[in-house]
């Protein structure tokens, strides 16, 4: 029998990447309905960017450990051990104290802990991260922010141990030759009728500028999103009839680089 190309895990390491850009977005009632208040909740403004896989590096060289690889991260779920189609997930986020923890599955929580939370059920097309962060934690990323570091990194890690029901598992896996490079798959498995929740914890949190992120990455997020902003058929006649697109790109920097408050 030929051996599998894959190497197969029970626990997977995921990094979020947000940004902030300052703004609340409008009370939601889909937001309420998960637990979350509008009002208290100060963590609302951030964005992601996006998600990977990352493997910590085998060894260190200099005065300071290298980065971890970033690597592009698929998602994957299972009803009953058949494929199911998803989208990709939606996030909602929320600081501890703008979250009232009344869902059941809290129960089995320590609230104390940072925690990210991917739930769905038989009528989604797209699984719900809710992720949570102390209050503290909270005013860590604002103060890392007026320091100038403008992307947050939030470590995750996902284990079958900590999932709250025995039907609901998860499995990660990378190809042997190229971890590296090739896409990490995260897999979402549940034995019920198409609800599934799916637990972890966020056990580290780093700040980066902007610079460092793309040199990082390879992606410059303010000038792709100023791209797809600017040239949107909706609001490109407007936009062109007041800021070159040089002057429109160096505006969005402003706004993403500003200290909180000013």
């Amino acid at each position: 029998m030929q051996a599998s190309p894959y190497n197969h895990f029970n626990d997977a390491k995921l990094r979020i990447s947000l940004i902030n850009k300052y703004w609340t977005p409008p009370n939601s009632p889909f937001r309420n309905q998960l637990g979350g208040s509008h009002t208290k909740n100060k963590f609302c403004g951030f964005k992601v960017i996006n998600y990977h896989s990352f493997i910590e590096p085998s060894h260190t060289t200099g005065k300071s450990p290298p980065e971890p690889v970033l690597i592009d991260v698929k998602f994957t779920f299972n009803t009953d051990y058949q494929p199911r189609k998803l989208g990709r997930p939606n996030i909602l986020t929320y600081n501890a104290s703008g979250f009232d923890f009344k869902a059941s599955i809290f129960g089995k929580v320590d609230k104390k802990q940072d925690i990210f939370v991917l739930a769905y059920d038989p009528n989604c097309t797209a699984a719900i991260i809710e992720l949570i962060i102390s209050d503290y934690l909270l005013s860590v990323m604002l103060d890392d922010i007026n320091l100038g570091n403008q992307i947050q990194l939030l470590d995750i890690c996902l284990n079958n141990e900590d999932q709250p029901y025995p039907e609901n598992s998860l499995e990660s896996r990378s190809h042997k030759h190229f971890e590296a490079s090739l896409p990490h798959e995260i897999s979402f498995k549940e034995g019920w009728n198409g609800t599934g929740v799916f637990v972890g914890k966020v056990f580290n949190h780093s700040s980066i500028t902007l610079e460092a992120f793309q040199q990082m990455t390879g992606y410059d997020y303010v000038l792709e999103q100023t791209k797809k902003h600017y040239f949107d058929p909706d609001h490109s006649e407007h936009l062109k009839k007041h800021w070159s697109f040089d002057e429109y790109l160096q505006r969005q920097v402003d706004c993403y680089t500003k200290p909180l408050g000013l």
